[in-house]
């Protein structure tokens, strides 16, 4: 009895301390691979589709966390076959002995490593006290009478992935000490281009619950930010996405736009698909769309899906057959190249930089360029607005901690020949969420008041949140749970 309670105890102590080292080695990896990681992003991230993530990230995870495990594993069975020869020494005999203790104190160290660096009590304590923000600021479309202009724009919007304003030199808002983006800082200031900022060009400040990718474009394109509460936990993406919401993209199909969303990676990922499906009827033209059309051969995959190279060719083509309807179009896009860890080095890429993500946004910047001049030479040029925004910081942690801890690190943006004029554009704090009703602005509609959501609209003096409550309290009060997000927005029914 006693050799089976001291067998029973051994497998506890090694289960513990395999699952401590597990622990341990994954927050070093989270910590190491990704830049600004919060229990936000990670709580969202478990409740999504996680098809389509690219299989790099996954075997970076494994090669960096199973040989720990692998290592502690022939120790423990070494250290427990009681070869005498071997570990004759008094320390064998100790830590045999007390292996329980140590591994128990091994689980709790990992673990407060775990509650230290992602803030769990903060997050806790968020989850657990209401704010009343939406009761206070939050303006339901549906409550609006919104005015189109006689003729309706088109519009292209493009998601930048992780592309931030500080790619450029310090003249235009950034940290580098060469411009990593010219072509675009010179697209910002150019004739007919519009780029909000503060003071000394920093752009779009990054918001709590907006800063990852299906996050950045809720709040771009519904003014409010993207919150999964752990009180409902029933609550299921795969079938309906913030179904209480009235979104841009709900807004332009009762104008009749015909509505595209164009992405080198499988739209299942992170339940993107089922958010601008269910919110515009768009349709969705993805690298499964890709390859069952023949856009790519059958067994082409690169990087997420395919390339940037081959997104901006695709849209070219998806531009001309979206004119040639004759209806008011929106083709929403995303970029993929630029994600972390290093981006995707293209065959257009140049070998400029040592630093091989630097050679991948200058590529970029190339590409985007290119594209929007292109853009500028068709016919339906005159009556079409550019919206190019970044979606959250990048989250490359080798590029982040190249970044000073107290630089002010922002989003890029630009909107190209919109159909509004800009008050003030260079004074201004505001974040994704701001986005929603200017870019109803910049296509010339009319908003009474200025505000949708809990944006502002940058084209008017309208101050945003950022402006009238500070940054810091905004994203407190957003982190917050509320009744009004959760009953409306999670379990509400659209009133579109």
């Amino acid at each position: 009895m006693k050799k089976r309670k001291l067998k029973s105890t051994k497998k506890v102590a090694v289960f513990l301390l395999l699952m401590a080292v597990w622990m341990a080695s994954s927050f070093v990896w989270l910590q190491s691979y990704f830049a600004d990681l919060t229990m936000d992003k990670l709580i969202f991230q478990m409740r999504v589709p996680m098809t389509g993530t690219n299989s790099d990230i996954i075997w970076n995870y494994l090669l960096y966390a199973v040989p720990p495990c692998l290592v502690m594993g022939l120790l423990l069975w070494l250290l427990l076959r009681k070869p005498e020869r071997i570990f004759k020494f008094r320390i064998f005999t100790l830590l045999r002995k007390g292996l329980l203790p140590l591994s128990i104190l091994c689980v709790l160290v990992s673990a407060g490593y775990g509650i230290w660096r992602f803030d769990i009590p903060d997050y806790l304590y968020a989850q657990t006290h209401a704010s009343k923000l939406y009761e206070n600021h939050y303006v339901d479309p549906n409550t609006v009478e919104l005015t189109f202009p006689e003729k309706k724009r088109n519009l292209i919007y493009i998601f930048l992935e992780s592309f931030e304003q500080t790619f450029a030199s310090a003249e235009y808002g950034g940290f580098q000490e060469e411009n990593l983006i010219p072509n675009l800082t010179k697209l910002q200031r150019e004739k007919g281009s519009t780029y909000f900022s503060e003071p000394g060009g920093y752009g779009m400040t990054e918001m709590a619950n907006c800063s990852w990718t299906m996050a950045s474009m809720v709040a771009q394109t519904s003014g409010i930010p993207l919150s999964i509460p752990l009180a409902h936990n029933d609550y299921d993406m795969y079938d309906t996405f913030l179904p209480g919401v009235t979104t841009l993209g709900q807004i332009l199909e009762k104008e009749g736009y015909q509505q595209e969303l164009l992405i080198g990676s499988e739209a299942a990922f992170a339940g993107t698909d089922h958010y601008f499906e269910q919110h515009g009827n768009y349709a969705i033209r993805d690298y499964d769309y890709a390859i069952e059309n023949g856009w790519i051969p059958e067994d082409y995959y690169e990087w997420w899906g395919f390339e940037d190279e081959k997104l901006f060719a695709f849209a070219k083509e998806e531009l001309n057959r979206l004119y040639e309807t004759g209806e008011p179009f929106n083709l929403t896009m995303a970029t993929m190249d630029t994600h972390c860890v290093e981006g995707y080095t293209c065959e257009l890429c140049e070998d400029e930089y040592e630093n091989p993500y630097y050679n991948v946004i200058s590529c970029s910047d190339r590409q985007l360029s290119a594209f929007v001049d292109w853009i500028k030479e068709q016919p339906f040029a005159e009556n079409t607005t550019v919206v190019l925004c970044g979606d959250h910081l990048t989250m490359d942690a080798a590029y982040s901690d190249s970044v000073d801890e107290d630089f002010h690190r922002t989003d890029f943006n630009v909107i190209i020949n919109a159909a509004a004029e800009a008050e003030n554009p260079h004074d201004r704090v505001f974040c994704a969420l701001d986005l929603f009703p200017t870019t109803l602005v910049a296509l010339g509609v009319e908003i009474p008041g200025n505000r949708l959501g809990l944006g502002a609209n940058l084209f008017s003096d309208e101050p945003t949140l950022c402006e009238s409550m500070g940054t810091e309290e905004l994203a407190d009060q957003i982190k917050q749970t509320n009744n009004y997000y959760n009953k409306h927005f999670l379990y509400g029914k659209n009133k579109a």
